[in-house]
């Protein structure tokens, strides 16, 4: 299964920025995985951004990493 990052804005909408990111699956774009509505037109991106310092939902981190599983060699190198 495939994950996107994808942008929730705050009361300005774009102009003001992203809020915090949620992870969405492929097949639904518009809810994060903690049921969060996102616009359509929302900014993406890619689930390798999760976990770089982008403000992100907790509950969405959470469930990503029941979804994702952890490949020690994906990670080798990294501190």
């Amino acid at each position: 299964m495939a994950h996107l990052l994808r942008a929730e804005y705050g009361p300005s909408g774009p102009a003001g920025g992203v809020a915090r990111w949620h992870v969405v699956r492929d097949t639904d774009p518009s809810h994060g995985m903690c049921g969060a509505e996102l616009a359509s037109d929302a900014e993406s991106r890619p689930e390798e951004a999760w976990g770089t310092g982008l403000h992100c939902c907790q509950q969405c981190g959470s469930l990503y990493l029941h979804e994702v599983p952890f490949l020690r060699s994906d990670h080798a190198g990294r501190t």
